[in-house]
């Protein structure tokens, strides 16, 4: 097989890792070619706990035929966690060259996977549509590198920046081709965050009301305030984490705490939500957990609905916060832009420092 080839077969990788949400394991797709690069076999990473899926792939392939490539998305994990080694089973199959799309950021692997299997003989080739594995698993990425799940901050506004009327009213700013794509968006999340604001004026059960959605249901996450939550509220049936500072705030209720005095710590919360293997943050409150995110430095994207409507007037803009000065402006790239119906959405995130 040419090198001109991985390409194609690391994509159809991609995809196949893709289908499945094995959080807080990696997406990982594994295809099997011969010498002329015709696929033999394909696995994904289907399920946390699984077994991963290059040794899934390769214990449901008889032996290898001469010159067969193993192209795999990621590198290959080389600790034991709740399944042995991959490395161990890629070098015991006998496979010559093994195509890695993106090294392992998890500090257990880093780069010695792929040192394994070169030190067993096998040809390695690495770096092979890196930038589209990343995309294929975001929130993997973010967490092993920076220690807290990708937080993706989404928003509805008015065409002039309002998120809710001055009496708190903001269903419905968008139509109901972006309220589905919303739910398209919580399904693509491990969580979904509110503050308690939020749980007190629209009830919500922040879970994925799609008739075709067949995955998990995103973990419920309340950032609570100081005063008792009420206990009539939907989201007690989906057993929701709740992140406070320091008192119980609902009897029966299991809460997370983080931060003191009242006052959550943000980046403490998520630091906790990755422990208990939540990769991605989807935040959806309102203005006020919107600043605090944003003040504590931890939005890693952000999607901004703007409903085919005009204010024309200040009700709750999209920030708690003052904007004193344009110097406290921020630049962000945008990334992508889309119609919705009679709305628009926008994708963005920070622009990285020079």
């Amino acid at each position: 097989m040419t090198g001109g080839r991985f390409d194609v077969v690391m994509r159809q990788a991609i995809a196949v890792g893709s289908r499945h949400h094995p959080h807080p394991n990696p997406r990982v797709g594994a295809v099997l070619v011969d010498h002329e690069g015709r696929v033999i076999a394909e696995q994904g990473h289907a399920r946390p706990g699984d077994v991963h899926a290059e040794r899934a792939l390769l214990q449901s392939f008889g032996p290898l035929p001469d010159g067969a490539v193993l192209v795999v998305t990621l590198e290959p994990c080389v600790h034991t966690g709740r399944t042995p080694p991959c490395t161990e089973a890629i070098i015991a199959s006998g496979v010559g060259t093994v195509v890695v799309g993106a090294g392992d950021p998890d500090p257990r692997v880093a780069g010695r996977g792929i040192e394994a299997l070169r030190a067993a003989g096998i040809d390695v080739v690495t770096d092979v549509e890196t930038a589209a594995v990343e995309a294929a698993d975001p929130g993997y990425f973010h967490h092993r590198r920076f220690g807290w799940p990708l937080v993706t901050l989404k928003q509805a506004v008015t065409l002039d920046g309002q998120i809710a009327a001055a009496d708190g009213s903001s269903q419905w700013i968008t139509g109901p081709e972006a309220r589905a794509d919303a739910h398209r968006l919580r399904a693509a999340h491990d969580a979904v965050l509110v503050g308690a604001g939020t749980l007190r004026s629209d009830d919500p059960r922040l879970d994925v009301r799609l008739d075709d959605h067949t995955g998990p249901q995103p973990v419920p996450v309340i950032v609570a305030g100081t005063r008792p939550l009420p206990a009539h509220l939907r989201i007690w049936e989906r057993n929701p984490i709740v992140v406070a500072s320091d008192e119980t705030v609902l009897s029966g209720v299991e809460v997370m705490h983080a931060g003191t005095g009242g006052v959550v710590d943000l980046r403490q919360a998520l630091v906790g939500l990755g422990e208990r293997g939540i990769l991605s943050v989807l935040a959806e409150g309102g203005a006020g957990l919107a600043a605090g995110l944003w003040s504590a430095g931890v939005v890693g994207r952000g999607v901004l609905y703007i409903g085919a409507k005009l204010a024309g007037g200040m009700g709750r803009g999209a920030f708690d916060r003052v904007f004193a000065t344009l110097d406290d402006a921020v630049d962000i790239e945008i990334v992508e832009v889309s119609r919705l119906g009679a709305d628009l959405r926008l994708d963005w995130r920070p622009r990285p420092s020079p």
